[in-house]
């Protein structure tokens, strides 16, 4: 289904196909948030991204559960030929600090074929991934690969037993993969790879304005996030390619903001402090960057 937003009341037209309740219910742990996503969304195929993420914030009555809704999109939208089942992890991050630091990925030969070895050290939703998308390699010769978690060699584990109060999106849980001689197949395309970035910033921001605005009517303007959610629509579509679309992603970012600004800490969870930060933190690369 293909999402369009012209006021509240179509975001609220996509709660009720997918049996959102409004408010939507309590999700304590990442379990009880997977199996609501999973459930609302099982019945909606094909989805479209913008709905995803959409869909996601509608869900998430914490910010980690917002970042884990547009994130899911900006991975699809990234490898859009990739067949996700569940949700995907995007490991890109390799050891820089320790003595020795653990060994990257590298891409080798070996008498079964192709296969990869090595560490990433931050895989989103480690408890619950079934998808973890590497990069093997640096510069020109990278490659990315698509490595369901089953795959004989491949471990991921999570760093935190249980979530760490206060810590930044503390109810996620993030781990480390180990590859060991994992067998992989066919080289992802990765031409959209260099846009994930800006993509994982605007999908984030609409799970956030759905998450705003069914969370907490009472202090934002509802339609004010249906519209944002429109605009952020429309630069997805169009990723930014002249000064009139760079002006449009500052202005939007600055809206995304005033929303956020408005949310008062006294009504909400005890992370707020930290996890507020998902939105706030992108905000300065937006506004400093320029047409080349």
């Amino acid at each position: 289904m293909s999402l369009v937003v012209s006021s509240w009341h179509d975001v609220v037209g996509l709660a009720e196909s997918l049996a959102i309740p409004m408010p939507a219910n309590a999700c304590a742990s990442e379990a009880e948030y997977l199996a609501l996503w999973k459930a609302s969304l099982a019945t909606q195929e094909p989805l479209d991204l913008l709905a995803m993420a959409v869909t996601g914030g509608l869900l998430a009555d914490r910010m980690a559960w917002v970042f884990v809704g547009g994130y899911q999109s900006a991975i699809r939208h990234t490898f859009m030929r990739e067949a996700f089942s569940g949700w995907g992890a995007f490991a890109v991050s390799e050891d820089r600090k320790g003595q020795p630091p653990l060994p990257g990925v590298t891409l080798h030969n070996s008498a079964q074929g192709d296969v990869v070895s090595g560490y990433k050290t931050w895989v989103a939703c480690s408890d619950s991934v079934e998808h973890v998308v590497i990069k093997a390699g640096a510069g020109a010769d990278a490659g990315y690969f698509n490595i369901h978690r089953s795959t004989p060699g491949l471990t991921v584990t999570s760093k935190h037993a249980v979530a760490n109060p206060g810590s930044f999106l503390a109810e996620m849980s993030q781990g480390i993969a180990h590859l060991q001689d994992v067998a992989v197949g066919q080289v992802l395309d990765n031409l959209e790879v260099v846009r994930f970035g800006i993509r994982e910033t605007l999908y984030i921001y609409c799970a956030f304005c759905a998450h705003a605005g069914q969370f907490y009517p009472s202090q934002v303007d509802v339609e004010v996030c249906a519209e944002l959610i429109l605009r952020l629509g429309a630069l997805l579509k169009d990723l930014p390619t002249d000064q009139m679309g760079l002006d449009e992603l500052k202005a939007v970012d600055v809206a995304v903001q005033d929303l956020l600004g408005q949310i008062s800490p006294n009504a909400i969870d005890s992370n707020w402090a930290k996890d507020r930060q998902l939105i706030a933190m992108y905000s300065p690369g937006i506004q400093k960057r320029e047409m080349t």
